[in-house]
């Protein structure tokens, strides 16, 4: 096979691993809390300084094309007032603490429930994590302040936990609008002005939706452009090696 095949083979794979990217950011355009993945191209893989936060690398899969990276938008989404008490967005930095069968995660999907043991609790049952651990809610109106105090008929029973990491954030997706940390990262408390909770709204994903497809319309042009290639060199080498047979 011809390096010219090999270029525009591993060019053509690149632009599918970034189509199916793109395709999962407009897949949860809709989805509450959900942070865009942005493809990076690195030209000096080697270079330490080049990342400098958390990432998804495919890894080289070719000599002739420098590696591809999902390096995720950490940026806001838009908040949109759903007028659920048990509802509430970060406004500014921070991610909420979750408490998972596999250990803590963070996410900023804000969209709570109380389960059945009375724990302030996300859809999937698991709890919400407060200064002093999980929070228990009697039954009762629930208010929550805008530095995540949790009220209960005007009385206070504990406080939503906000923390946040530092920048550019070394976080991992786990799926769900879930992170980890990367080993060896440690949480802070958010400083006092940098964010306060909002009840009875909820962040939506920060994808934009008229961008991404129009960047899916680019990918899938160039994609495009590199099966020309491998089509028009697979021609000419055909032609050649019929043509040299002929001679012989």
């Amino acid at each position: 096979m011809s390096g010219t095949i090999y270029q525009a083979a591993a060019g053509a794979l690149l632009q599918q691993m970034r189509l199916d990217m793109l395709s999962n950011n407009l897949a949860n355009v809709n989805t509450t809390g959900f942070k865009a993945d942005q493809p990076i191209f690195r030209i000096n893989p080697d270079d330490p300084t080049a990342v400098t936060a958390a990432t998804t690398t495919p890894g080289r899969i070719s000599p002739y094309a420098p590696p591809m990276e999902a390096r995720t938008n950490y940026d806001s989404g838009p908040l949109n007032r759903t007028g659920n008490p048990l509802d509430v967005a970060i406004v500014g930095k921070g991610f909420f603490e979750i408490q998972t069968p596999e250990g803590p995660r963070y996410t900023r999907k804000g969209n709570f429930t109380i389960n059945d043991q009375g724990v302030l609790a996300t859809s999937e049952g698991w709890p919400v994590m407060g200064d002093g651990g999980e929070i228990t809610i009697d039954e009762g109106r629930v208010e929550i302040g805008d530095q995540g105090e949790v009220f209960v008929d005007g009385d206070s029973v504990a406080k939503i936990r906000v923390v946040d990491f530092t920048e550019p954030y070394n976080l991992v997706k786990t799926g769900d609008t879930l992170f980890m940390p990367a080993q060896g990262v440690q949480s802070n408390e958010v400083e006092e002005g940098d964010s306060q909770v909002a009840q009875g709204y909820l962040e939506a994903s920060n994808v934009n939706a008229i961008r991404t497809m129009t960047e899916m319309i680019e990918t899938m042009r160039v994609f495009e452009a590199y099966q020309r290639m491998i089509r028009t060199a697979d021609d000419a080498t055909a032609k050649t090696v019929n043509e040299v047979g002929r001679s012989a």
